[in-house]
């Protein structure tokens, strides 16, 4: 479950700004909306966070900068060359930010133990790299790296000065050589099958869920199909729930064209002929079919899923991903949940994350919106609802809890009016 995010000199981010999923001691909603965490001193966690911003306010830098480092955590001990680039974008508008490093660092809790793990880097190298673990509450140093330069006048050759605490078992120091400049310990510690270490990089590969424009969510969705029957009818219930006119999901394997096989034929046939009759073999193209029932009988009738409208299909993108999570208690992050959908129907899938019948295991969901409608206090805490403004160029990221409206105002009304910032101020804007 994440805690806390912090980030500093990162895209539209300069000073440090920290984001938390920690409850308040706010006693409404409290049983719905938040849920205490086993074996952390009664640890209360909110079930979900929505951002609201204007437009470049930076809300959506925000779940970027998570992205980034699960990326890291998980691919750049295999996937990254040595000399290559980190995918690092420094605060660039302030002479001195674009000189420092940014800086990453991750509250979580994963199979009833707390970590602080963070990372200190620019496109060239890893500053620092630190894991600190509270078991039974008490910290402990795992490790920690720290990049030391050349300096003659202190006799200090280039390198990283390395601690590893007593906390921390097993092989460390074969490890340490494989590590690059450009690459993370903990990545390579899970390549290694460390036993404490892999459990930490399962928690940003497995536990950390990212749907945004470029997610391949549809793909997600048919896979989970193929492994369970259940799931299959419950993405076809929420469809059907969600009054678009679905009644049911089936999904029709057919194999590709005799145009495309050729064309991948020829693409594979130097590499590896067993290969290629392998995957021809296998390979099939996937129909999703919806079913809509007639209107004078019970006759259910089929449509392509390319025939539905946007919200629709982004309704089904989304399911699969959606049911997953809440199923087995995982973070989801989401960038404009309210992209082509309506907003009752954006807000009833919030909902499910707010219902303990429902989110039985602890999921956690944080999004981005510009959606009014689920700024609702009978919905939401205030807690709950963080807003970004620029500031002098830069992201200020801040909690509604800073504010104390009352108790029969109307927060979409106050948040449209400009009373809590992350608007729009729109200067003569003219057609």
């Amino acid at each position: 479950m994440l805690i806390e995010f912090s980030i500093e000199n990162y895209r539209s981010i300069q000073e440090r700004q920290t984001f938390s999923m920690v409850a308040s001691e706010d006693e409404k909603m409290l049983d719905t909306n938040s849920f205490i965490m086993p074996n952390t001193d009664k640890l209360r966690l909110l079930s979900s966070s929505v951002i609201y911003g204007s437009n470049a306010s930076g809300k959506s830098n925000l779940l970027r900068a998570i992205q980034t480092l699960r990326r890291l955590a998980i691919n750049s001990a295999t996937k990254m060359q040595v000399g290559e680039k980190l995918p690092i974008e420094p605060f660039r508008l302030n002479s001195e930010s674009v000189k420092n490093p940014t800086i990453f660092e991750v509250i979580f809790i994963h199979q009833t133990t707390r970590y602080e793990y963070g990372i200190s880097l620019n496109r060239e190298r890893i500053y620092e790299e630190w894991l600190i673990a509270y078991p039974n509450e008490h910290p402990q140093n795992w490790f920690s790296r720290q990049y030391m330069p050349n300096n003659p006048k202190y006799q200090i050759d280039e390198g990283y000065k390395w601690s590893f605490g007593k906390g921390l078992k097993g092989e460390k120091l074969r490890i340490k050589r494989f590590v690059r400049s450009n690459s993370l310990f903990l990545s390579h510690a899970a390549q290694n099958n460390h036993p404490q270490l892999t459990e930490i990089f399962e928690w940003f590969q497995d536990e950390i869920n990212i749907l945004s424009s470029s997610s391949h969510t549809m793909e997600f969705t048919l896979s989970i199909f193929d492994e369970s029957d259940t799931f299959q009818a419950r993405v076809a219930k929420l469809l059907s729930e969600a009054d678009i006119g679905i009644s049911g999901i089936k999904i029709e394997q057919k194999p590709i064209p005799e145009r495309l096989s050729s064309l991948f034929n020829e693409f594979i046939k130097q590499e590896n002929e067993q290969l290629e009759k392998d995957i021809l073999d296998n390979i099939q193209q996937l129909d999703i079919i919806t079913l809509h029932k007639m209107n004078d009988s019970n006759k259910e009738i089929e449509f392509d899923m390319d025939d539905e409208s946007d919200g629709t299909q982004r309704l089904f993108e989304m399911a699969g991903l959606w049911l997953y999570v809440l199923e087995y208690g995982e973070v989801l992050l989401v960038d404009e949940l309210d992209r082509s959908l309506h907003p009752v129907l954006s807000k009833a899938l919030v909902k499910m994350f707010n219902n303990p019948e429902i989110n039985k295991n602890n999921a956690q969901l944080i999004f981005t919106t510009h959606n009014t409608i689920l700024l609702d206090a009978k919905m939401l805490r205030r807690d709950q609802v963080w807003f970004t403004k620029k500031d002098k160029s830069m992201t200020k990221l801040y909690s509604f809890s800073d504010f104390r409206p009352r108790e029969d105002e109307s927060l979409q009304k106050g948040y449209l009016q400009g009373r809590y910032g992350g608007i729009p101020f729109i200067n003569g804007l003219s057609i």
